[in-house]
């Protein structure tokens, strides 16, 4: 038996019908419950947010776009419809933004070069790895405090080299990034001193490396400490006493003020050895001399990539006033009364 052939009317009503199922409010439903069963398998499950959450917004995706095509309403309301097709776009804009976010931290000490290694870094799954091309230097930083001494904000000195080649600098801040690549880079709150060494071993060439400590401000007993091995040398470790700073009190304090820090740096080697060192002094071991050069200070920096952003912007915008464009023309039409007319 041959199949009768299905008219091409018949074929647009099945399709038609198919888009009305899939404009349906119970796959609105599904999407907030979804929705929630995702957040708990992030939150709980300790899964990426990324993959768990992207079913959920293209299921979202295509019943909103359903609705637009089958809602006759839509295409007879022109502010309505753009209502609609730019919350569709936002929605395609946030999966996007996921797909190719960067989130990274790192951290600096004064005078030091980002080399496109950051510390810690969540990113989605078509990032391109671009952060290994960025590259600035930090020259200081300095922090604000008000009358009462309340911390302000802080403010960086960054250089960076131009795809002219020339060479530019800026400051930044808390909430003042700079712009570079399509980066957005973030001077944060965490920060705290980083002792500066030469170490010159027997056999070998010298090497200069800091120490990043935690923030010496931090209200408990504890003096910051750390401990790392020497390239071919003992394992050593140091703890910071000092006297502390007076209150910056409505100043701009400069590096949390290492260089005015009256300070010693008490030294541990092995299960006896024990040296408390100033600026300039050395310690010797077997394999080599540890000189302590200066206090310096190191600061956490944010990282952001999302290509996405201005879009979303202008997308919101679009929304906001077709929706303002929506509600004027219906009180237009339907003026609300006055009292006694």
């Amino acid at each position: 038996m041959v199949a009768p052939e299905r008219l091409p009317h018949q074929a647009a009503g099945s399709a038609r019908t198919f888009m009305q199922q899939l404009a349906a409010p119970r796959w609105t439903v599904l999407f907030f419950l979804a929705t929630a069963a995702a957040s708990l398998l992030v939150a709980q499950g300790g899964m990426t947010a990324t993959p768990v959450m992207l079913a959920p917004f293209i299921l979202l995706m295509v019943n909103l776009l359903a609705a637009i095509v089958t809602n006759a309403r839509f295409r007879a309301d022109v502010p309505l419809l753009i209502f609609h097709l730019a919350l569709l776009a936002l929605i395609a804009l946030i999966a996007i933004a996921r797909l190719v976010y960067l989130d990274a931290r790192t951290t600096l000490s004064q005078g030091q070069a980002f080399e496109g290694r950051a510390d810690l870094s969540e990113q989605g799954p078509f990032n391109t790895g671009g952060l290994s091309r960025l590259h600035f230097f930090i020259d200081g930083f300095s922090a604000r405090y008000s009358q009462n001494g309340a911390y302000l904000g802080t403010y960086n000195r960054v250089r960076w080299q131009g795809t002219d080649a020339q060479w530019r600098e800026t400051e930044i801040g808390d909430d003042r990034p700079l712009l570079l690549q399509g980066y957005r880079i973030y001077a944060t709150a965490h920060r705290g001193l980083s002792p500066l060494f030469v170490w010159r071993p027997r056999h070998g060439e010298p090497s200069i490396g800091t120490v990043q400590l935690r923030d010496h401000r931090k209200a408990d007993d504890h003096p910051p400490t750390a401990g790392w091995k020497l390239p071919d040398g003992p394992d050593v470790w140091i703890q910071l006493q000092f006297s502390p700073l007076p209150d910056p009190r409505g100043t701009r304090q400069q590096g949390l003020g290492a260089a005015e820090l009256d300070h010693v740096l008490v030294l541990r080697s092995g299960d006896t050895r024990r040296e408390e060192i100033r600026v300039g002094d050395e310690v010797s071991f077997a394999e080599g001399t540890l000189h302590y050069l200066k206090l310096d200070a190191w600061m956490s920096y944010r990282i952001v990539y999302d290509p996405t952003v201005p879009w979303i912007i202008a997308v919101i915008f679009v929304g906001v006033g077709s929706l303002c464009w929506y509600y004027l023309a219906r009180f237009k039409r339907s003026p609300i009364a006055e009292p006694g007319a």
